[in-house]
């Protein structure tokens, strides 16, 4: 059985919500951009196209969500956009010092909300259909 995307944010929440280090604050940034990342690839697999699971697809998943015609899906994808750069600095810079309670919250709920509202627009038939409509425009559009 495959695992689904929303057990990244229940992970995430536990680890805001027990946090007994530095660590398990970054963890859950990381698992909170990991669950909405991995929501949308979800549905690009399914609707539009097969992802090489390679890095790339995390601009490729961006672009087509940000770039589809569709106002809601596009201020999901900039959600999307922020939490990797979120995601970035919790893996990458360990310098950094921003990462408290609050600040992971913060971060969890922006991605509850997100992962919220995108799964909430592919439960409807109607509104995944032209989700994966305006991704394949844009895709025509840019070759790509």
């Amino acid at each position: 059985m495959w695992m689904k995307p929303k057990a990244f944010l229940v992970l995430a929440q536990q680890l805001s919500r027990n946090a007994t280090c530095e660590a398990s604050l970054r963890t859950c940034v990381s698992r909170s951009y990991y669950a909405l990342f991995n929501l949308m690839a979800q549905f690009i697999e399914e609707h539009v196209e097969s992802l090489s699971h390679a890095a790339g697809d995390h601009e490729k998943v961006y672009h087509y969500l940000y770039n589809c015609g569709i106002a809601e899906v596009e201020t999901i994808a900039s959600d999307l956009n922020d939490l990797r750069d979120e995601r970035n600095d919790s893996d990458y810079k360990l310098h950094l010092n921003k990462f408290s309670d609050n600040y992971t919250v913060t971060m969890w709920l922006k991605a509850k909300t997100a992962f919220d509202s995108f799964e909430n627009l592919i439960n409807s038939r109607k509104k995944r259909e032209s989700l994966a409509k305006g991704i394949l425009r844009y895709k025509h559009r840019t070759n790509s």
